[in-house]
């Protein structure tokens, strides 16, 4: 299958999937989220396949929706709207669901739908260089999902959503959203002679033991949980009116993501 904005590459039973829009930091746009959807599949549906390692190409691992101005969006009927609105969340869910183990291996910025992605895999690798944050918070958006809190300490959780503070690898590492921090030029390395590690065992046991995992959480309240906050993001997304929310905006269409963004963290350097 041929993709654009991803790689997808398979050797000794790893799957190696690549976000490629290093010069847009790997932001998520409709084509990268289709084509992430359906390499997913595609790596679900593969049965020679153990392991799935996820990075990102260039400098980011990504940065989030592309939510840059001039982004196209096809207009859709009313009662299309819940399913148009959480396309986005529910592409992220398919490595949650994934049948096999999966690792992230954070390169650089894990930024807001980039932070959900990479905390989304079963393990993370980070390399020195990579920081972590949910900042979306700053122009009156939230996280397309909630999983933090089935892994962090409250106290950290409520730091980085309430404030939306970007962290470094070590912090993340103390706060337990990664499981190591290595030098930058040998992450790939470290994340591959996990996965080969992971590879080694019998996948029917592997995959039995995720399936086992994955429905902890549920009886624990994550699909409730992650339907709920779909909600609250849909009720946000229909409220016009808050004012810091449209003055950003205004400032996104008419002068461009780097004032927007000045505009947006400036105040809290």
């Amino acid at each position: 299958m041929a993709y654009q904005y991803i790689k997808l590459e398979k050797q000794d039973r790893i799957a190696t999937l690549t976000l490629d829009r290093p010069e847009k930091m790997n932001a998520l746009s409709t084509g990268l989220l289709d084509e992430l959807g359906r390499a997913l599949d595609e790596v679900h549906d593969d049965h020679d396949i153990n392991v799935l390692v996820l990075t990102g190409a260039g400098r980011a691992f990504s940065a989030g929706f592309d939510i840059s101005p001039g982004q196209a969006h096809a207009e859709k009927p009313a009662t299309a709207n819940w399913d148009a609105m959480h396309l986005a969340p529910r592409t992220l869910m398919k490595l949650w669901n994934l049948r096999q183990p999966t690792i992230s291996a954070v390169n650089g910025f894990a930024l807001a739908a980039g932070n959900v992605l990479a905390m989304t895999a079963d393990i993370v690798i980070a390399s020195e260089e990579a920081q972590f944050g949910e900042p979306e918070i700053r122009h009156v958006a939230h996280s397309p999902a909630i999983l933090l809190p089935y892994m962090i300490p409250f106290r950290h959780l409520h730091w980085l959503y309430y404030t939306g503070d970007i962290i470094d690898a070590a912090t993340a590492e103390k706060w337990n959203m990664v499981n190591k921090v290595v030098p930058a030029d040998e992450l790939m390395d470290e994340a591959l002679s996990l996965a080969g590690r992971i590879a080694k065992v019998p996948p029917f046991a592997v995959q039995m033991m995720k399936r086992s995992i994955k429905g902890t959480y549920d009886k624990m309240g994550f699909s409730e949980a992650f339907e709920h906050h779909l909600m609250v993001r849909m009720v946000e997304s229909m409220t016009p009116d808050v004012p810091e929310k449209e003055a950003l905006n205004q400032i996104r269409q008419e002068q461009g993501m780097k004032p927007f963004l000045e505009a947006r963290d400036g105040p809290f350097r």
